[in-house]
């Protein structure tokens, strides 16, 4: 059988008298030469473009220095909640001292803590020691970032009702407060921020202003108390919009007509923006800026004119190949056709010969995806019928549960290991969500089941892994821990650290069980936990036997088993 696409030739449908782009380009750049030169020359003569080129880099050698200088007043901020999130006395639920340490932690500062249960404040070191604490609801999307394990920086907030100041910034970390999830926050005022101008020597005909992701003003070198909370002009959001930093014309608040730079925090997500009145921009070159402006616009009018009228059959011949370009794209077939251009007809045909390849390498990829699909699923059919096999051999060998205590272990155990093969057969065996894991292996605990954490993909190693660790955990509560009695629950909370994103944190703790002691010796599933981790996780598991319930911490390593861990750092 002949191959389709070699039985139509690229060259088959072209005229040997047909036109060429280049030509036709040739032309139009020859009618912008000379345009181009005048106006290079009289642009080199006033001057103007280097002008404002050095202001522009000066401005965003200005937003970048309040960049650093904002994040470096945030990061103090973030230094005090890591100090006080790993106090003992927060941790056990020990508020009164708490209390006390967070106000030894902000005193002399322009900050203070607060520490936040769902809808009411629980400490508030603004306020003088013993004072009603406000009830202040923590906002949704304030929640939400602490529920996900994330240390964030809040937008603006103006509010008048909770005893805090009339605006305030929060910094806020998720902590756990006697097995609960609460928020710690450090909390500023916008005049903290007011020193960075004068550190930062801004000029006095200039404006510099901090702005929060909703783009309203924060601080501001001049007329903060006017203009604060107010959103900057239009023209300044739309350039925000376009990019993290940037130059654009635009208005202050107070209307008058500036040259703008803005750069934006890559840790907080604020914006700094850095004025100069376009009035000092042009005072020195007004005088020739007339002319130039005058001879630069005619002459760009009449290279325009050219360029149109030249590029109007090529603009014509591109869209036809646009419109082939997307019927590949739909998985259509293109016809071979001529054109006057011969370059436009090469790709034309180039085009046409793609489709049909494409057409039948979507064919061949199908196949391969269901034979490959076929195979995963024959495999987890064998996996599983192996596991059944050694489940009935030690059924058969070990004899009856009642005079084997180990064999029903044992048996779930092999119904664990199974479950984790279905979760990742339906993935493809390309890994799963450490949540997933955590719902199908807690599944007829669920109702009595917190988890709380972010997003976390695990390879299938690390998947099937972790499935006997919370077995393990799992089955210890349901006999001996919290999930034996009624009223138990089990609360598991985990972050990744963003300063060692390949390193997980695990929270397990159980409360509202019998009464906990710690074990005279460790048993098969403690063994089972430690050596899991250990040797196929790179990692560690910590138990702390409470009276009220068993806190077990677990931290492990994200990394693929062929990842290198990267030079110059502690593996």
């Amino acid at each position: 059988m002949p191959d389709p696409v070699a039985s139509t030739p690229a060259s088959s449908s072209l005229s040997p008298a047909a036109g060429t782009v280049r030509r036709r380009l040739l032309l139009m750049a020859l009618s912008l030469v000379l345009p181009a030169v005048l106006f290079m020359v009289l642009l080199a003569r006033a001057e103007f473009g280097e002008s404002r080129a050095r202001y522009e880099r000066q401005l965003i050698a200005t937003t970048r220095a309040l960049v650093l200088a904002t994040d470096r007043q945030i990061g103090q901020g973030q230094s005090v909640l890591q100090t006080l999130a790993v106090s003992p006395a927060l941790i056990a639920g020990d508020i009164p001292a708490f209390e006390r340490q967070a106000r030894a932690a902000v005193q002399g500062g322009d900050g203070w803590i607060v520490l936040i249960d769902g809808d009411r404040q629980l400490v508030n070191t603004r306020l003088s020691p013993g004072a009603p604490l406000p009830r202040a609801r923590l906002p949704d999307d304030r929640w939400r970032t602490i529920r996900a394990g994330r240390t964030s920086v809040s937008n603006l907030i103006v509010r008048k009702d909770d005893g805090s100041a009339p605006a305030f910034v929060s910094i806020d970390m998720p902590v756990i407060v006697d097995g609960q999830l609460r928020d710690l926050a450090y909390i500023q005022t916008p005049e903290a921020f007011a020193t960075i101008f004068a550190n930062q020597n801004i000029p006095p005909s200039w404006t510099a202003s901090i702005v929060d992701r909703n783009a309203s003003v924060v601080a501001r070198s001049k007329d903060l108390k006017r203009f604060q909370g107010r959103q900057v002009s239009g023209e300044m959001r739309q350039a925000m919009a376009r990019g993290s930093e940037g130059v654009a014309l635009s208005h202050t608040l107070d209307g008058t007509p500036t040259l703008s730079a803005f750069s934006r925090s890559p840790t907080s997500g604020w914006a700094f923006i850095v004025g100069v009145p376009r009035t000092e921009l042009s005072r020195a070159n007004w005088s020739s800026v007339g002319g130039l402006t005058l001879a630069s616009l005619v002459l760009l009018i009449i290279g325009v004119a050219v360029a149109l009228t030249v590029s109007q059959d090529i603009s014509a011949a591109v869209r036809g190949l646009s419109a082939d370009a997307k019927a590949v794209a739909a998985g259509e077939e293109i016809a071979a056709i001529g054109d006057r251009f011969q370059e436009i007809a090469e790709v034309r045909a180039a085009l046409h010969d793609a489709s049909v390849q494409l057409r039948a390498r979507e064919a061949e990829e199908l196949r391969a995806h269901q034979r490959q699909q076929l195979m995963i699923n024959e495999l987890n059919h064998r996996v599983k019928n192996t596991l059944f096999t050694v489940q009935s051999l030690a059924r058969q060998s070990l004899g009856r549960p009642a005079d084997t205590p180990g064999l029903q272990a044992f048996n779930e155990r092999i119904m664990a290991l199974a479950r984790a093969h279905d979760l990742l057969t339906r993935s493809v065996w390309e890994g799963a969500d450490l949540q997933e894991i955590l719902e199908e292996t807690l599944e007829p605990y669920l109702d009595r089941t917190i988890l709380a954490g972010p997003p976390v993909a695990l390879t299938p190693n690390a998947a099937l892994a972790l499935s006997m660790v919370f077995h393990e955990l799992g089955t210890n509560a349901g006999k001996y821990g919290a999930l034996s009695l009624p009223g138990g629950a089990v609360t598991v909370v985990w972050h990744v650290d963003p300063g060692a994103p390949h390193r997980l944190t695990l929270h397990w703790e159980e409360r509202g069980g019998p009464p906990v002691s710690p074990p005279a010796r460790k048993g098969f599933g403690s063994r089972l936990i430690a050596a899991t981790l250990k040797s196929d996780l790179a990692g560690e598991a910590r138990a702390d036997y409470r009276p009220s319930g068993l806190v077990c911490v677990l931290t492990l390593s994200l990394r693929r088993p062929d990842e290198e861990e990267p030079e110059g750092r502690d593996a």
